[in-house]
């Protein structure tokens, strides 16, 4: 599967951007790294069986390093992953796609109409315009601001970079099986802590072995979000 370039209306003046990820992959990026930053500072633990069957298990603490361009206490600071309805999360998805889109693309000139529409990016440097300009005279100024206050020109490069393509169904199974772990699900009428049996008849899965292995994938995603890797499941 391979990621192709496309172009994604930003906002309502119909301005565009060029991105290299479709709006679902970015909206599964902000979902998981919720999850991340939800659990910052608490440990995720793996079991595991050694050559004698005994049963051992190793723990890692999340610590966010990653994703310095994005403003992690805004997140932390909504409403738990676990306690929102599910219009709770289509609406942090929609806020963290239009406010960071540009971290996912290529450089493009942005009309910033107000000074909330201002972005952090090192890759921008503002001047104002008077509409009088014409566009040599535009052109000659811009060139004279940049050499007099010695900005420099840097190669276009994405700032957040996915380790491989973002694959819909299977970043879904995993949420929808580490949400069924860690909160009650209705079953047969009322709400319970599922069993992986369970879980695995809500979800898809032929059995509860599969469960398991998408629970450590889960896991192991969260593990490396918290690293700035993602989507990556495996350790």
């Amino acid at each position: 599967m391979s990621i192709k370039s496309r172009t994604i209306k930003v906002n309502k003046d119909k301005s565009l951007s060029k991105i290299q990820y479709g709006k679902k992959d970015i909206w599964w990026f902000f979902q998981w790294l919720k999850v991340c930053v939800d659990l910052e500072g608490s440990s995720i633990e793996f079991n595991q069986a050694n050559k004698n069957r005994q049963k051992s298990s190793t723990k890692h603490k999340i610590k966010i390093t990653g994703w310095k361009e994005i403003d992690l206490k805004e997140i932390k600071s909504m409403k738990h992953h676990l306690k929102m309805s599910d219009k709770e999360m289509f609406n942090y998805l929609n806020k963290m796609f239009n406010k960071y889109i540009h971290l996912f693309g290529d450089f493009t000139i942005r009309y910033v109409k107000t000074p909330k529409d201002f972005i952090q990016d090192d890759n921008y440097f503002t001047v104002q315009i008077p509409l009088s300009k014409n566009r040599v005279e535009i052109d000659t100024e811009l060139d004279k601001l940049k050499q007099i206050h010695k900005i420099p020109n840097i190669e276009k490069k994405r700032a957040i970079s996915f380790y491989r393509p973002v694959k819909h169904k299977e970043l879904n199974t995993l949420y929808q099986v580490w949400l069924r772990k860690n909160k009650d699900f209705k079953w047969q009428g009322s709400l319970k802590t599922l069993n992986n049996s369970e879980i695995a008849r809500q979800v898809g899965y032929g059995g509860f072995r599969q469960v398991q292995l998408a629970y450590v994938s889960a896991k192991n995603l969260i593990v490396n979000l918290s690293k700035g890797i993602f989507p990556k499941n495996t350790l």
